[in-house]
């Protein structure tokens, strides 16, 4: 059986995997044995002597069937329980403190065992069993009474958070999330751990509560680790949509490592490389990083590329790295092996270099040795200037989030791990109400969206009448009703044969006035816009009837669209800037060569094409809450990705920023821009750039 876990609290990360033992970062001072020198151990004693094991370094290993504890340099050892079948345990580490050594029996139980031999079971709860749940991934807090563990589904990959508190009369498994998609990771304090998900989120989890989670980085990303400065260090990179749900760990592609302190600041890339398939166990304190490559149990490091450690005493699992640096313990399926890191270190010395690993201990198999880990980490609490005052809502990893006050919270956790692409969540006018749209359940097809309101308390309403939903919807401007477009059909308003309408609400999910024909909204202070069939935008004023102003022909037979090179086109994205004295409608057209083209088209309130915006790098648009302005993302996710704003009443560009366009302050006085090292606002009228936080998203911004 292949193990993983990371053990949390380090000085130096420490990092296990089940389907694949990762590895861990610890330090001890010892003289390094020669080529293939072999463990002798002492005599064994009599559990009595238990408690005065060293509190420098101590070992547990499996043989014939026997857990047995010593000293590293094995004296005072002693078999402390014992199993009928030594394929049925895993993950057996020691906790954080050393005072006691924990496993895994059958995925099923976690086993707590004193150096005096006392043991405590902790089964998996029956409902936990019968869905098909198994302990993948058992992580220590640092004073060594609370465990973090992923439950995992192998046969769907559903995965969350569980804890179990030592210190309870009767200790058993307290679900902390709900997401159906987290992995555990290394501790923070005795109260927080680190976490990560299959779509790419990096966050901290309370251990007490349910989804009391936030968010560390806006990046997508995997692997977040502790490391020997006290930094946490994560992978950025995308995350395949495909994976083996029976394994409890995720890799990214294109990976590259990157740091902040503990709250999310003070970010930073730690290497130039980038590198497929991996994910992070430990940082070296020489800089490198310990990796496993895509479901291999093999223990590698990274430079350029990952480079497998020695296998010449057997497949190197998971490490457990000395307080000295140079030296380290390696875990392979049958024995426990020293390693002179100093002859496998980055170029020039020699990599692989079979010399460099001798065997320490023959096992079962399952084993770990323990050094004191105390916990030091590296605090941000920059201090900026003051930033604008907002509350700001998005979606991230297919659930949506909060941020104010620099920190980003979980706020309503999706109902899957879907990769339909949704609309950003808008807050209504006031800041009372996000309105999100997402998948319509568990038993729906993941293009069938519907609407939820959440209020300031994180409470959700699903409004009825929804369920079809496609991606346009808009508040009015008083923040009392939501038009949103829905297929009539209520199966999917984002498919090409959806028989969309635009519905009325209020926030309680009540209706409030009759359906409209159209299939994409926007409401400004100057009445509505409507896309109508045909691809005629039509305004509506009050209770007058809807009047078009502009027909999809027209702006295709402009010349700035190049009419004669057009065979086939369409448009969408309908917005207008919030006074209603100007539109916006994506164009997309195909050329006769199959070729495809796109325009953003900036349109007057009478129907004029003012400016044709090629589209094709162009994202991420919004207008400003206060005046006719348009600001939007050129080259996204490319070296030159950068925000602009722009004035369409005289095509002047007012302002360009590198990074990603990420919205409006409420008074649309200040524009976002957001970057892999955070959220910043720019003031319009000029000035330094503020950080408002750590996630660098597109976002909604409401007063608070």
């Amino acid at each position: 059986m292949s193990v993983r876990g990371l053990v949390p609290y380090a000085v130096a990360a420490v990092l296990v995997a089940a389907g694949s033992s990762l590895a861990v970062v610890s330090t001890v001072h010892h003289r390094p044995a020669g080529p293939l020198a072999t463990f002798t151990a002492a005599p064994a004693t009599s559990g009595a002597r238990a408690t005065e094991l060293s509190r420098a370094s101590r070992l547990a290993f499996w043989r014939e069937g026997k857990l047995w504890v010593s000293n590293l340099d094995g004296s005072l050892r002693h078999s402390i329980t014992t199993t009928e079948d030594i394929r049925r345990i895993s993950l057996t580490r020691w906790t954080s403190d050393g005072g006691a050594v924990t496993f895994v029996d059958g995925g099923l139980a976690l086993v707590v065992v004193g150096p005096d031999g006392a043991r405590t079971d902790i089964g998996l709860p029956f409902e936990l069993r019968v869905a098909g749940y198994r302990i993948a991934d058992v992580r220590w807090s640092p004073d060594g009474r609370r465990a973090a563990a992923t439950l995992l589904r192998p046969n769907d990959g559903r995965s969350d958070a569980f804890v179990v508190d030592l210190d309870q009369a009767k200790p058993s498994f307290t679900r902390a999330t709900t997401l159906e998609d987290l992995f555990v990771s290394d501790w923070t304090s005795k109260d927080e751990f680190l976490a990560y998900t299959a779509t790419g989120v990096i966050a901290s989890v309370r251990a007490t509560g349910i989804d009391q989670v936030r968010l560390f980085t806006g990046a997508t990303g995997v692997s977040p680790v502790i490391g020997p400065e006290g930094r946490i260090h994560f992978l950025v990179g995308r995350v395949s949509f495909s994976r083996d749900p029976s394994l409890a760990y995720v890799t990214a592609i294109r990976a590259s490592p990157w740091s902040a302190a503990t709250d999310g600041s003070d970010v930073r890339r730690e290497a130039a490389w980038d590198v497929n398939d991996i994910r992070l166990d430990a940082r070296l304190p020489d800089g490198r990083y310990l990796v496993h490559r895509g479901s291999t149990n093999a223990q590698g490091t990274v430079t350029d590329d990952v480079q497998n450690l020695p296998a010449n005493a057997g497949v190197i699992e998971r490490v457990r790295v000395a307080p000295d640096g140079r030296s380290a313990y390696g875990f392979t399926a049958e024995r426990i092996v020293r390693i002179d890191l100093a002859k496998i270190g980055p170029p020039p010395a020699t990599q692989a270099a079979n010399d460099a690993v001798s065997v320490f201990l023959d096992t079962s198999g399952e084993a770990d040795v323990w050094f004191p880990t105390p916990l030091s980490l590296a605090r941000g609490g920059e201090r900026t200037p003051a930033a604008p005052s907002a509350r700001y809502a998005f979606q991230f990893g297919g659930h949506v989030w909060q941020m104010e006050n620099g920190v980003a919270t979980l706020v309503h956790a999706g109902p899957l791990a879907r990769r339909t692409p949704t609309p950003l969540p808008r807050w209504a006018p006031g800041g009372d109400n996000i309105l999100v749209l997402e998948q319509a359940g568990a038993s729906s097809s993941p293009s069938t969206l519907a609407a939820t309101v959440i209020d300031r308390a994180g409470n959700a309403t699903r409004v009825a009448g929804t369920v079809g939903a496609g991606r346009s919807f808009a508040w009015s401007p008083t923040g009392a009703e939501v038009a949103i477009a829905v297929d009539r059909k209520g199966i999917s308003g984002i498919l090409s044969d959806a028989q969309l309408e635009i519905r009325f609400f209020d926030p309680s999910g009540r209706s409030t006035r009759g359906p409209l024909a159209a299939s994409e909204v926007a409401w400004t202070q100057a009445g509505l816009y409507l896309l109508a069939e045909g691809g005629v935008i039509q305004r509506l004023i009050g209770d007058a009837a809807a009047r078009a102003i502009v027909a999809k022909d027209r702006l295709v037979n402009d010349p700035r669209a190049e009419p004669s090179r057009t065979v086939a086109s369409s448009i969408s994205g309908l917005d207008a800037a919030a006074d209603g004295s100007l539109v916006s409608m994506r164009l997309q057209i195909q050329d006769a060569t199959q070729s495809n083209r796109s325009y953003v088209v900036l349109i007057g309130s009478d129907g004029a094409p003012l400016q044709y915006l090629r589209g094709d790098n162009l994202s991420d648009s919004a207008w400003s809450p206060a005046r006719a302005l348009f600001g939007y993302t050129l080259d996204a996710r490319t070296t030159s990705e950068r925000a602009v704003v722009q004035s369409p009443a005289d095509g002047k560009t007012l302002s360009t920023a590198d990074g990603r366009f990420a919205g409006w302050s409420p008074d649309g006085q200040w524009y976002y821009v957001g970057r892999v090292t955070g959220l910043y606002a720019y003031r319009l009228g000029g000035g330094d750039p503020v950080r408002v936080g750590p996630i660098g998203l597109p976002m909604s911004a409401a007063r608070r």
